[in-house]
């Protein structure tokens, strides 16, 4: 049964001129059945084997490949269609390497109080709407580079909670701080189009770099504020972080491992949801 085929028709007039035309009706939306989702025998769960295709999956299952889409209807985390679907090795080695090409920089802010304790401006600052940053706001899509490396690159996210300058489409040389850069220490950052500077702290390969933060020791990995970045923070000592390649790959995983109707229930279940999509 071919998934499209199960929703109804509706008329629509596309050119405001009184030709009517049957249209499949793509926005009819069905939960899945409560008592499929209450019976814990109609459902079971299956492992994802790497590059299978959902209708390879509902062959295996079902002997049929046109039960693909229950597989999406079931899974919160598929919801978003075949894009969700869990990335053969293959294919989410070659999808780190196009989304996460580039580098991050980070910076080490620094709030300034005079005598008083009042604040009188803010360090190496990406937050650009605070009040006296020093020049830290920068604009997206312009090209930023180091003053003593040589690194130069496009601006294409600005992550505020994480402190990270997402910089792609680079040159050949590596910022400085980089672990995998042949010099250490730290360099000035400028934008070529907002004149906006600050002091590098660390720079990352962006597959390499944070996440998230969490305690160390913490199995559940917890999302903690890094001291580093954000005021009243956990000291970074005690801290570890979550590599985006190490987050890509557990969720590839955790999608890898589905609930799929038992072949015993599918049949009634696909005809249920049809009638419902056409009530």
């Amino acid at each position: 049964m071919a998934f499209f085929k199960q929703f109804p028709l509706t008329q629509y007039d596309f050119e405001r001129n009184g030709v009517i035309t049957n249209v499949v009706n793509l926005y009819r939306s069905v939960r899945p059945l409560q008592e499929f989702i209450d019976n814990t025998s109609a459902y079971t769960f299956y492992n994802v084997i790497n590059g299978e295709r959902p209708d390879i999956v509902s062959q295996r299952l079902y002997d049929n490949p046109n039960y693909y889409w229950t597989f999406f209807i079931i899974n919160d985390a598929l919801h978003d269609g075949t894009r969700s679907w869990p990335m053969s090795q293959e294919d989410l080695f070659d999808y780190l390497e196009v989304e996460y090409e580039g580098y991050v920089i980070t910076t080490k802010p620094k709030i300034i109080r005079n005598t008083d304790g009042i604040i009188t401006s803010f360090e190496n600052s990406l937050a650009g709407s605070v009040p006296n940053a020093s020049n830290g706001a920068f604009t997206l899509g312009e090209t930023v580079t180091g003053s003593i490396s040589g690194f130069s690159g496009t601006l294409t996210k600005k992550n505020v909670d994480l402190n990270q300058l997402v910089i792609q489409n680079v040159n050949s040389n590596a910022p400085l701080g980089d672990p995998t850069a042949i010099s250490g220490g730290t360099e000035i950052l400028t934008g070529a189009t907002s004149g906006d500077t600050i002091s590098t702290y660390q720079a990352f390969k962006y597959a390499e770099a944070p996440y998230k933060y969490f305690l160390t020791g913490d199995k559940e990995k917890r999302q903690v504020t890094n001291a580093d970045f954000i005021q009243g923070g956990v000291s970074s000592s005690q801290l570890s972080f979550q590599s985006n390649r190490a987050y890509v790959n557990e969720l590839n995983e955790e999608r890898s491992r589905i609930r799929v109707i038992d072949p015993e229930y599918v049949d009634r279940f696909a005809d249920e949801f049809e009638r419902l999509l056409n009530v």
